[in-house]
């Protein structure tokens, strides 16, 4: 019995004397910085390869390594120091749309405390054009229109209205940010298999302009995500550093703590050897 309460109070202690600790790890990393030319191939580390999808109806559409020396309309989401960013363009007669699909290879969100991240910004959209990104389970990229095949959370801009728009678990949501040409970098945290956090951040000034909750549509893992541009057709759109990160939790010891426990092993000896 004595040896049992002994034990008790030395995890006790031990317990005591650790506490958690978050280390957030990136698993996958890529921006228009690892691109010669044109936005192809499998820039970056951790990502399965660009896939892209084009319908320019009949006008023209289709993706470019953009650069702000020659894009008016390229401000602040551009990679140093190349000054890139990956543009998109969809205009002239008809609805012309361009869609970008990138898998997450072994690197899906599936577990409380992934976080994916993304750049994006634009200009003018005319109406009924739009242009965003949708996080999905799997990667599905036959056809044009398959950007939002099992999707789970999608952001992005409609042409006519006048602020951004979340399409998750609670339907069509009013974000309140009106639009902006400085650009929006979002870090979204899975908080749960169906749970999520939004952060929505100035691209010009990093300044955190909104942080929300939402509940996912769908179900299961985030494999993908896939970037659109659906006849913006007044000006470009561009994206920019997708990242995928891991939050993992640590008990890691105090230095004060190791100090108590020695104390307390060393009292217990010492009752053993005085048998009090």
């Amino acid at each position: 019995m004595m040896l049992k309460i002994k034990s008790l109070v030395a995890i006790s202690l031990l317990t005591l004397a650790c506490n958690s600790q978050a280390t957030i790890i990136t698993v996958a990393a890529d921006n228009a910085n690892n691109y010669g030319n044109q936005w192809l191939g499998n820039g970056g580390t951790g990502f399965d390869e660009w896939h892209f999808i084009t319908d320019s109806a009949n006008g023209s559409a289709g993706t470019f390594l953009a650069n702000k020396s020659g894009e008016n309309d390229l401000n602040h989401i551009a990679s140093n120091p190349s000054d890139n960013a990956w543009g998109s363009y969809a205009n002239g007669d008809g609805f012309n749309q361009v869609e970008a699909y990138r898998g997450f290879a072994s690197n899906s969100l599936s577990e409380v405390g992934d976080i994916f991240n993304v750049s994006f910004e634009h200009g003018a959209i005319t109406q009924g054009g739009s242009v965003g990104f949708v996080l999905r389970n799997q990667n599905i990229h036959n056809n044009i229109g398959d950007y939002n095949q099992q999707s789970r959370f999608e952001f992005g801009f409609i042409g006519g209205g006048q602020h951004y728009s979340i399409f998750d678990g609670y339907g069509v949501i009013d974000t309140g940010i009106g639009y902006t040409d400085a650009g929006l970098s979002l870090t979204f945290t899975l908080l749960s298999t169906d749970l999520y956090q939004l952060d929505i951040f100035n691209a010009f000034d990093s300044s955190l302009i909104q942080s929300r909750n939402g509940l996912l549509s769908g179900t299961g893992s985030i494999d993908s995500v896939a970037l659109y541009n659906r006849n913006a057709e007044d000006a470009n759109a561009y994206f920019n550093s997708l990242s995928i990160s891991n939050t993992q939790v640590a008990s890691v010891p105090e230095p004060a703590g190791f100090m108590f426990v020695l104390l307390g092993l060393c009292f217990m000896t010492w009752r053993k050897r005085n048998k009090i």
